[in-house]
């Protein structure tokens, strides 16, 4: 074609050493593809010449490189053609085509007709300006080539049929069968040669089909789903999908193509119904159960669901497609995230408790993996509120059980079926000496020899399921001294009722003796003591007397007065002889020291223990804080709060109480409180209490009292009596840690 003289000259034409220029410029991809391409390929000038040709282009057309290079294009062509060839360019030129393909007959070198199919673009620069022509040039089979490849497609469009898995049938537009493949036969249970010729009816049965609904069936266009029967007479469910046969244009047939999916109905329904199942299952289940996965940045959850999350006050709508922060508070959100994150990083034993209004559980994370990679997290929780309480309230009794023994005075073992020890608290290690390391597994080392007996009549006892309880004894500390004790040993039971051990409660009682010892040279001391008061107050009246008369009458007997010099000689013998007699009533000086008083209080308990039982009266004894030593009289207390102790129990009728409770007050004072719930003391008379022979008691003299306030006195110490009539007294004792000139004070 003459590309130089038609409308194209009137753009601006690109040079073909430019254009040589652009294309070696261009990606090499493109270059690769032009040069080694199968189909003959070209760059042709806006003028109509070749500027470059590949390797196949020469082939196809006989010429070499250099022969067709910046000839003109229409050297190739028939004349006959350039009309064409010229209208599509223009086209091109003008943006109304993109790109064309048409046949074509070209001159080959030696001067034989060659036809080609030609494809031909228009490539343009960056401001949409024509560059260049790309021309493609593929020859045309001949037609035995084409009857080749009709055959070789015919053949593959048997097997297509022949060996497709599904059952394919043709018929045509009145339903008549014209072709069955083999998958159909096995469908059906019929051969090809008992169906063809046959209308589908006579197949598909009177419950799917009718004969007025041919025509409905062939013309369907969805995938449908058909119930026909087996040649055995089975039921079988077909799905079914039409492809029409349409030959030049003109519908002729349809191709009915099925699947038997009886099976996969029975599979899809059983499915559904354990999916049903396994959905019910979750959701009456107690506890929770829930999957999610990561995607934008997020945990979401695909599910969730379990009588626990509508007990948490919520659904599955609110749960499902939404992340933790759309959930929960953000502070609980952000603590489960850190889970989530090890789960799906690939923890397989992730386990959290959370707790939300008021509820606590415990869940487990698990990862689902696909191909080494964690697709899924599936999450397990549990309702553990019940449990947490439960172990909460064991926590607290084994903690208050464990203090109770850890710091009770009493001595606490543990013993197994043979004796030995398994376990002593501190107590038993202060009173025996003997650490836990050196008992544990030991048979006990307390018993001495002369009680040899006494420990296997004891053990035999336990042994027979007895307990024995208050026996009091002596038993061996590891310095060998004796320590006088009250032991109380039950047999340990399991849960059938076997017995397993012993436990033993021992209790120190060397002081309570002490003190019992003490109180009894006391009573006797103090009987000793009211026969010397009332005897020298019964001879010192008398000599009083007679020694004033002898002075009266010794101015008036003159000469005789070394007689009344004897006589009044031996008078100030017999009153001295009297004074002396008087020490037996006057109390001691006090003598101070540092003393526990927390032993000194719970020394007058034991002591009063069993009088107060007698009494039907419960003592009870409480330290609100630690208390230090202090400075004291340990006798002189223990005497002031024995007798504080007995008035209360003797002002309690029955069923009463003492409490003693010992606290710190202003960090140097401590405040011994004495409450009993006895009959009171009308207001009038607490002023008088402590006086000496006043007394709220029908047979007493009121000199205890007055000892209780000289001993708090004496201790630089306060006393406060608080009574209420038919409610009880209140009596609090104040006592320095450390009072002044406690060096020794006389109490006479």
């Amino acid at each position: 074609m003459n590309m130089v003289n038609n409308p194209l000259n009137v753009m601006r034409s690109a040079d073909p050493d430019n254009i040589q220029g652009l294309f070696s410029s261009t990606e090499p991809s493109f270059a690769s593809v032009f040069e080694f391409s199968t189909v003959g390929m070209a760059l042709v000038s806006l003028q109509g010449r070749w500027i470059r040709v590949n390797p196949s282009l020469c082939q196809l057309s006989g010429y070499s490189e250099d022969e067709l290079v910046y000839r003109d294009l229409n050297d190739l062509f028939l004349p006959e053609e350039n009309v064409k060839m010229r209208g599509i360019s223009a086209q091109l030129l003008a943006g109304e085509i993109r790109s064309a393909q048409f046949d074509k007959r070209m001159k080959q070198k030696d001067s034989t007709l060659l036809d080609v199919e030609c494809g031909i673009s228009l490539a343009r620069d960056a401001y949409n300006q024509p560059l260049y022509y790309i021309i493609q040039l593929k020859a045309l089979p001949t037609k035995s080539e084409m009857e080749q490849k009709l055959a070789e497609s015919e053949q593959r469009y048997k097997s297509l049929i022949e060996h497709n898995p599904a059952g394919i049938l043709t018929c045509d537009l009145d339903g008549w069968i014209k072709s069955v493949n083999p998958a159909m036969e096995r469908i059906l249970g019929y051969l090809e040669s008992e169906m063809l010729g046959l209308s589908i009816n006579h197949f598909w049965g009177e419950e799917s089909l009718i004969e007025s609904s041919t025509d409905n069936l062939i013309l369907q266009a969805d995938n449908y789903m058909l119930k026909v029967s087996h040649k055995n007479g089975d039921k079988i469910e077909l799905g079914l999908k039409n492809v029409p046969i349409i030959v030049d244009g003109t519908f002729q047939g349809v191709y009915l193509i099925a699947r038997d999916i009886t099976q996969h109905n029975l599979d899809r329904e059983s499915l559904r119904i354990a999916q049903q199942d396994l959905h019910d299952t979750v959701r009456r289940q107690q506890g929770m159960t829930m999957k999610f996965r990561y995607m934008r940045g997020n945990f979401i959850h695909t599910l969730c669901d379990g009588e626990l999350l509508y007990r948490l006050g919520y659904k599955p709508s609110q749960i499902i497609g939404n992340d933790l922060f759309q959930i929960w508070p953000y502070a609980m959100a952000a603590n489960i995230e850190r889970y989530y994150s090890m789960a799906w990083n690939g923890d397989e034993n992730v386990l959290y408790e959370t707790t939300f209004r008021g509820i606590t559980y415990l869940t487990s994370l698990r990862p689902i993996f696909e191909q080494g990679r964690v697709i899924e997290v599936i999450g397990s929780c549990v309702d553990i509120t019940e449990r947490k309480r439960m172990e909460t309230e064991l926590r607290e009794t084994k903690e208050l059980l464990e203090s109770f023994i850890n710091n009770t005075t009493d001595a606490i073992c543990v013993l197994d079926l043979h004796s030995c020890v398994i376990s002593v608290n501190a107590a038993y290690e202060h009173i025996f000496g003997w650490n836990q390391d050196e008992l544990l597994s030991q048979t006990l080392p307390i018993y001495p020899e002369f009680l040899e007996e006494q420990r296997k009549e004891i053990y035999e006892m336990l042994k027979a399921g007895k307990q024995i309880s208050g026996l009091e004894t002596v038993r061996l500390r590891k310095d060998g001294q004796l320590v006088h004790v009250s032991v109380t040993k039950t047999p340990r039971k399991n849960e059938k009722g076997e017995i397993i051990g012993f436990a033993g409660i021992t209790r120190d009682i060397t002081e309570r003796k002490r003190t019992e010892e003490l109180l009894r040279k006391s009573d006797k001391l103090s009987v000793a003591g009211q026969l010397a008061a009332g005897l020298a107050h019964e001879i010192r009246n008398p000599l009083t007397s007679l020694r004033g008369f002898l002075q009266l009458l010794q101015n008036d007997m003159k000469g005789k007065q070394h007689y009344f010099d004897i006589m009044l000689s031996e008078l100030d013998r017999i009153n001295f002889i009297v004074s002396e007699f008087l020490v037996i009533a006057k109390p001691e000086a006090i003598h101070y020291k540092k003393s526990d008083l927390k032993e000194i209080l719970q020394t007058v308990i034991a002591l009063l223990d069993t009088q107060a039982v007698l009494c039907d009266v419960e003592l009870v004894l409480e330290f609100e804080s630690e208390i230090p030593e202090l400075i004291c009289s340990e006798m002189h207390l223990k005497q002031l709060f024995i007798n504080l102790v007995k008035n209360a129990m003797e002002a309690i009728p029955k069923d009463g109480q003492i409490k003693l409770t010992v606290s710190i007050q202003e960090s140097d004072l401590i405040r011994i409180r004495t409450v009993d719930n006895g009959c009171g003391i009308p207001e009038e008379r607490l002023k008088q209490l402590g006086e000496p022979f006043y007394t709220t008691k029908e047979k007493g003299t009121g000199l205890g009292l007055m000892m209780c306030f000289k001993i708090v006195e004496a201790h630089k110490g306060t006393m406060t009596i608080q009574s209420q009539l038919g409610e009880g007294t209140i009596i609090d004792v104040f006592l320095p840690l450390q009072p002044d000139d406690q060096d020794r004070i006389d109490m006479s």
